[in-house]
């Protein structure tokens, strides 16, 4: 089957736009009150933003929403019995010993220098400035943001390289629900859910005033050396923010971007691993082990006829006990033996920046309830 050309992709989320807003509009345009349809009203609106972006109608729908939830009454969360969540015990391999270096650089010296490299900025006061360093950690406030009947994309599984591993659309209260009330959630206790690269903020706009933008995402830095392919994102800004929202224990594999990242820690903390992208050929990415599909059909990182997913490493670089560990050297001992001299590693805590190049390879994991933004410019 032939691709779309960019204009006749336009047409069709447009399409889908479309229709999403005349069902909402048939749902309560005879209707006093009905929370049901109402619910079933935002819904299909936040389906349009989700799924085809609402091009040329984003405004027209968040008014449409808001014009909703007018006549909705916010059901409150159940009441909250002070027992946390249960909390992973994880397994910190002593295998990395390098730190990401923490500076203050100024600001004419980050196209020279800086850029080359990833850097933490500790308790930046771009970030210090947030109002979301107080009121992001609030699932009340987080609910009011969005208000009632609201749909947001999660990822099911504790990791996106696993045959287990699915998406779904599902409830913005029952996703915020089963971050820090998991003994009330409907959702069953085996599963993990993370927001994970969501552009919370075209959903949610409320939520773009609680954050700033560090200027080094205006910094229009060079092509790294070690990624001369890098070019800018081709949207009107040149810069892509997304949302990052789960419980602890949510990993990201080592993976890597063709962008410049400025990622902020706001709630929770978050262990960050990072490696230079000389060590590419030891990291075992999907798609370049064996050229047998079978062994890879099945696994959703490995996509085979669009290998977007060769950015991904089948190494985990936060083995969760040392069994697992020990299995991991023997099936990749080319990674064990060269990289983790090269690695570095550091945990995020609220007010945190961490600034690294298109090209270098990272992995993630949650330490606890962890909210973080990152700015891809």
């Amino acid at each position: 089957m032939s691709r779309l050309l960019p204009s006749e992709s336009l047409c069709w989320r447009r399409l889908y736009t479309d229709a999403c807003l005349f069902y909402a509009v048939s749902e309560v345009s005879d209707l006093v009150q009905d929370d049901a349809a109402a619910t079933e009203a935002v819904a299909f609106l936040d389906r349009a933003i989700i799924i085809a972006g609402a091009p040329g109608r984003l405004d027209s729908i968040h008014q449409l929403i808001k014009d909703i939830q007018d006549n909705l009454t916010l059901k409150p969360l159940r009441a909250y019995s002070g027992h946390k969540q249960s909390l992973i015990q994880m397994y910190h391999s002593s295998a990395f010993f390098l730190s990401i270096p923490c500076i203050h650089p100024p600001p004419n010296a980050f196209g020279r220098e800086w850029s080359q490299k990833p850097f933490v900025l500790q308790r930046h006061g771009y970030v210090q400035g947030w109002k979301a360093l107080s009121s992001w950690a609030s699932i009340d406030y987080l609910r009011s943001v969005a208000g009632p009947g609201r749909l947001v994309p999660v990822e099911v599984g504790k990791d996106y390289r696993t045959e287990e591993w699915t998406q779904r659309l599902m409830s913005w209260d029952c996703f915020l629900q089963s971050l820090d009330f998991p003994e009330h959630s409907a959702q069953p206790q085996n599963e993990v859910l993370y927001l994970a690269q969501h552009n919370l903020f075209m959903q949610f706009p409320a939520l773009e005033g609680d954050i700033g933008i560090p200027e080094y995402v205006y910094a229009c830095p060079d092509p790294p050396s070690c990624y001369p392919a890098y070019k800018p994102p081709g949207n009107t800004d040149g810069l892509i923010i997304n949302a990052w929202l789960g419980p602890r224990g949510t990993i990201s594999p080592a993976h890597t971007d063709p962008f410049f990242n400025c990622y902020a820690q706001v709630v929770g903390r978050k262990t960050v691993w990072l490696a230079p992208p000389d060590v590419s050929d030891l990291m075992y990415p999907f798609g370049t082990s064996t050229s047998d599909p079978a062994d890879k059909s099945c696994n959703p990182a490995a996509n085979i006829t669009e290998p977007s997913m060769c950015n991904t490493s089948r190494v985990d670089v936060f083995p969760d006990s040392p069994e697992v560990e020990k299995v991991s050297r023997d099936a990749f001992p080319d990674f064990w033996k060269w990289v983790p001299q090269k690695a570095m590693c550091t945990t995020l805590a609220p007010g945190d920046v961490l600034f690294f190049p298109p090209g270098w390879w990272h992995a993630m994991r949650s330490e606890e309830t962890s909210f973080s933004v990152s700015m891809w410019f």
